[in-house]
């Protein structure tokens, strides 16, 4: 964010009074501070000619102040004399009576930017300046007033502004999450105006969260802009149009304003969609709703029937029937109350009653599908089975794909008592309807329900030739196949499916599932395989699962484990970083990575997955054995080497290998010792006795070593240190008749 300096912040922030518009300068010597405090602030001091035109215009107004002016002005008083904080309450109170005085709000925002800046510069209580900015920008630009003066604008600028640079210095972030966060922080805790800045910020991002736009409408609710909550409620409910929740907002928000129209068309939606806790109160505003129509116009017949439709949704089927006959004997042609009316016969269960309700409407008109629906369930519930299926082919012959229709057809079908019945029955329909999909499923589902998975099979082809698209169809062909343990079968017709559905999220999911079945059987069998030491038997079942799903990690472990009991270190390689790839905090692929390594003689890799294993797990002992182990026979190696290169006089290359093996193994007495070995031969005797005086403080009992000490000083003539030496091997010498002992023992006598 650019920084402003000192010289050029010289603003301008508009205080409005009256019809008069006076300009507030910050100068350049107005308060000091350093660069940093760039916040932009407006001076109390106004140009003396403008004051005194303030003074008369006041004079002239006081004459018919209303309330409102009242506030104005002791507002204006506060803010002269700097007591922003009361000056703030001053004018809330006169924008809250009149809120389209344009005076009012722009003064008061420019309150709250100069005690904002106040908080700023003098307190720097940053969380009070931003959200006195935040006021600002609300009063100016969200409070539903459109401002288009250009004062107006210019506060709001310099308040934007403002906010930002608070935002920077607390280094908070301005995307949207961070944006999203601070608004609902700042609803949580009461703060619904600057909650609204944060809000609209993130609808201003790429992609923002569809809960802003709820939020944002609960807020203008709750603060009583019923207008401005529709809008937000409206574009919320275009991004999630089965919310129940959001539904009932946006219906109690329309009541609010008294559109109650349209609010009973969305209370009837939420009604449609909402869970079972939330409909007593949907039906009870519904019921008011209706009430209150009805004292309006008590001859409403279509009030009295909603009503009796409420009443009856609530189980007050008495007072719903009341209902039902005041709106008959209002209107008595209204076909819907009759229908309403055999409707509650039918939910008090006077089957004969309910019938006779709809057979009168029949009589009027017989093509009443809906009617003819409601007879055939009442039918059906009463247990005329054959009746209800004649009303529901009725339906079916006018109107072929109704869904209801065709749903309860079939459920009434499956009443039947006798399995035989049922499957003649469907199959009826089934052979004549052959291009209704279904039709087909419905038989297919029901010879699947009774075990005849065979016939069951056919008619689920059936189903996907009438409509390829027929999801469960594919789902019930792979059920089968997977009771009959033929699971690549089943996995193909789902994929045939997906073909045709790219991304179905119900087929890919059981695809999925069956190979993750599938995978854990075959996991258990290739663990049993690898624990009775049947190597290849557990390695293909391993990659079997690998080509079926998505093995983790510890499979490709346990794969490495099986390919390195058959000594095939480089497969083991292989599939241990496999697992690494997967999770790179799998200890155990290390630690067995390092084994393969080991097993290969690469000693240097070995040690390395050693000690990325030991970072993951750092109490493992095994591990820590297995680093020891591979630092020794490293030792072990580059000693060897290095022995053989000073037997074959090359001293120099000797040096090297010796000086490289001590990086890891600087405690290692052996290859002072043979280093000390290589320097005698250079005759630097001195650099040899200094490494035979390590080779024994790390191995006092390296005996050999208190010779060729004695040896050097011999040669340089310390015949002191030398007998000192001599006695010291003859001392820790096994063997005294060595010829080495018997020489030390000729020396000390002869010196």
């Amino acid at each position: 964010m650019k920084q402003m300096s000192s010289e050029n912040l010289i603003s301008k922030i508009t205080v409005i009074s009256g019809v008069i518009a006076l300009f507030l300068t910050l100068t350049p010597n107005c308060r000091a501070y350093d660069e940093n405090d760039y916040t932009q602030s407006i001076t109390p001091d106004f140009y003396s000619s403008s004051f005194n035109e303030i003074n008369n215009s006041d004079a002239n107004y006081s004459q018919y102040l209303d309330e409102s002016d009242v506030y104005y002005k002791k507002g204006m008083e506060f803010y002269r004399a700097n007591e922003y904080s009361r000056a703030i309450k001053m004018l809330e109170k006169a924008l809250e009576l009149s809120p389209d005085r344009i005076k009012t709000r722009t003064n008061l925002a420019v309150a709250y930017i100069n005690r904002g800046t106040y908080y700023f510069n003098k307190e720097s209580d940053f969380e009070k300046a931003a959200n006195d900015y935040r006021n600002a920008i609300y009063y100016l630009k969200y409070d539903g007033y459109n401002l288009s003066t250009n004062l107006a604008r210019e506060n709001l600028g310099i308040a934007e502004t403002n906010l930002d640079n608070v935002l920077a210095r607390l280094d908070i972030d301005k995307n949207k999450y961070a944006r999203l966060k601070a608004a609902k922080a700042l609803r949580g805790q009461g703060k619904f105006k600057e909650a609204i800045v944060e809000f609209k910020e993130v609808l201003k991002t790429d992609s923002p969260a569809p809960e802003a736009f709820e939020a944002i409408g609960d807020i203008y609710r709750a603060t009583q802009k019923a207008k401005l909550a529709l809008k937000y409620y409206r574009e919320a409910l275009s991004k999630n149009k089965e919310n129940a929740e959001l539904h009932l907002k946006f219906a109690k928000t329309l009541q609010d304003m008294g559109e109650n129209d349209l609010a009973v068309r969305e209370f009837n939606i939420a009604l449609n969609i909402c869970k079972a806790d939330q409909k007593p109160e949907i039906l009870r505003a519904l019921e008011k709703i209706w009430v209150h129509k009805i004292r309006e116009n008590p001859r409403d017949a279509s009030a009295h029937m909603n009503l009796g439709v409420v009443l009856q949704k609530k189980g007050d089927f008495n007072g719903a029937l009341r209902e039902y006959k005041i709106a008959e004997s209002i209107n008595p042609n209204d076909i819907t109350t009759r229908l309403n009316t055999g409707t509650l016969y039918q939910a008090k269960k006077q089957y004969n009653t309910a019938i006779k309700a709809y057979d009168t409407i029949l009589q009027v008109k017989p093509d009443h599908l809906l009617t003819r629906y409601y007879k055939g369930t009442v039918l059906r519930d009463s247990g005329k089975l054959d009746e209800a299926i004649k009303e529901f082919q009725f339906i079916l012959r006018q109107r072929p794909d109704d869904k209801k229709a065709k749903d309860a057809l079939f459920e009434t079908v499956l009443l039947f008592k006798n399995p035989n019945d049922v499957a003649n029955i469907l199959a009826t329909f089934a052979r004549n309807n052959p291009r209704d999909a279904t039709t087909q499923f419905k038989y297919a589902y029901y010879l699947h329900s009774i075990d005849r998975f065979d016939e069951a099979m056919e008619y689920y082809y059936r189903t996907i030739k009438a409509d390829s698209s027929y999801i469960d169809a594919y789902l019930n062909i792979a059920n089968i196949y997977k009771q009959r343990n033929q699971t690549p079968l089943a996995v193909s017709v789902l994929e045939k499916g997906l073909k045709k559905m790219p991304g179905n999220k119900k087929l890919d999911e059981t695809i999925t599932l069956i190979k993750s079945e599938v995978a854990t059987v075959r996991y258990q069998y290739a663990l049993q395989m690898h624990t009775k030491g049947e190597y290849d038997k557990a390695i293909q079942e391993y990659q079997n699962i690998i080509q079926i799903s998505e093995p983790d990690s510890d499979l490709y472990v346990n794969l490495g484990a099986a390919y390195q009991a058959k000594d095939n270190n480089e497969q083991a390689v292989s599939a241990y970083k496999k697992a690494i790839e997967i999770n790179d905090s799998n200890a155990t692929a290390y630690y067995y990575l390092g084994t393969a390594y080991f097993g290969q003689e690469d000693f240097e890799k070995a040690l390395k997955a050693y000690q990325k294993a030991l970072a993951i797990d750092p109490d493992d002992k095994n591990i820590k054995q297995a680093i020891d182990s591979s630092k020794q026979v490293m030792t072990d190696k580059i000693l060897e080497k290095g022995i053989v290169e000073y037997n074959q006089g090359k001293y120099n290359e000797a040096l090297l290998t010796f000086n490289t093996a001590l990086i890891t193994s600087p405690e290692n007495a052996d290859i002072y010792y043979h280093r000390g070995m290589v320097y005698d031969s250079m005759k630097k005797y001195p650099l040899a006795i200094s490494d035979y005086k390590l080779a024994v403080r790390y191995n006092p009992g390296l005996d050999i070593a208190y010779y060729a000490l004695a040896v050097d000083y011999d040669i340089l003539q310390n015949y002191s240190e030398a007998k000192k030496w001599y006695e010291k091997f003859i001392n820790e010498a096994d063997n005294q008749n060595d010829e080495y002992v018997k020489y030390s023992k000729e020396r000390i006598s002869q010196l």
